[in-house]
């Protein structure tokens, strides 16, 4: 249900919001992250449009819609009017960024879990990685995908091991990390492309492993593009969303559970990325 009105009253501690228009007043309720990110702009007594709850309830003893997403959030100061955050604006960045024309790198890497002993604790290494290079339009350039031998032969513990379904003797023709290293790097320099990942632990993990391995860092941060976090912006989402669960929700096809492999996982990025490219470019916004 959509509410619109300007806020009259805040209740930090509790959480709630008071806002009134010429027909009614609404008191809601906003999670944590809600009230974390949008609650220093209460203080202004802005204009708001959200989305909430078609039903009541009771929170701190007062009857409550509760938040489901903000749409806009405004001031007008005489004859001006302050936009703080409005959806369909950050909706048209998103969707420039999805439809300008480079190539792109969709990446996922498997890595070593820490071990059990908490006194033999090694940093995660990348164990396998998954390349898919296509153009804009979605055309498979090539792909690349390999086990990696880590730095420490203790990375490949029973908890990695198991988690990846793999035996210690599938890494014996495993690539060094300096093919892995040299792959990424030939991608970067001759198809100047944009890295796509799912959430931000791949890039981490990458990032510090051009230090475990003494490796001059590539160029990622300038060419990353997180694109669990941009479709989780783009919908308004308060969560962050699980790959597989997004590719059947955005491609309404069954996909068998996720094997942890990751060239399927990057086949599977790619096909959520071209699917929300499809979808964004029909969609109405607000």
């Amino acid at each position: 249900m959509e509410v619109r009105g300007k806020i009259i009253e805040t209740f930090p501690s509790e959480r709630i919001i008071k806002i009134g228009n010429r027909k009614r007043i609404y008191y809601v309720y906003l999670s944590r992250k809600f009230f974390r990110d949008f609650g220093p702009y209460f203080y202004e007594f802005p204009y708001l449009i959200i989305e909430v709850s078609e039903n009541k309830k009771i929170h701190n003893g007062y009857s409550c819609f509760e938040l489901t997403a903000f749409i806009k959030v405004t001031q007008f100061i005489s004859r001006s009017r302050k936009v703080f955050f409005d959806i369909k604006k950050i909706q048209e960045g998103i969707k420039n960024i999805i439809n300008k024309e480079y190539n792109l790198l969709f990446l996922d890497l498997e890595f070593s879990l820490p071990s059990y002993n908490p006194y033999k604790r090694t940093a995660s290494e990348i164990i396998q990685y998954g390349l898919v290079l296509t153009d804009s339009f979605g055309n498979v350039i090539t792909a690349s995908n390999n086990l990696v031998k880590p730095n420490k032969f203790q990375s490949l513990n029973k908890k990695t091991l198991k988690f990846l379904n793999r035996e210690i003797y599938d890494f014996e023709e495993a690539v060094d990390y300096i093919e892995f290293y040299q792959t990424l790097e030939k991608f970067i320099n001759e198809y100047d492309v944009k890295i796509i990942a799912w959430g931000r632990n791949d890039i981490i993990t990458m990032e510090k492993s051009f230090k475990i391995n003494k490796l001059f860092p590539l160029d990622l941060k300038e060419r990353y593009i997180n694109i669990m976090q941009l479709m989780k912006t783009y919908y308004n989402l308060k969560n962050d969303l699980g790959l597989f669960d997004t590719y059947q929700m955005i491609t309404n096809n069954d996909i068998d559970s996720q094997s942890h492999d990751a060239y399927e996982d990057a086949v599977v990025m790619m096909d959520v990325f071209f699917a929300f490219k499809k979808h964004i470019n029909k969609k109405k916004e607000f």
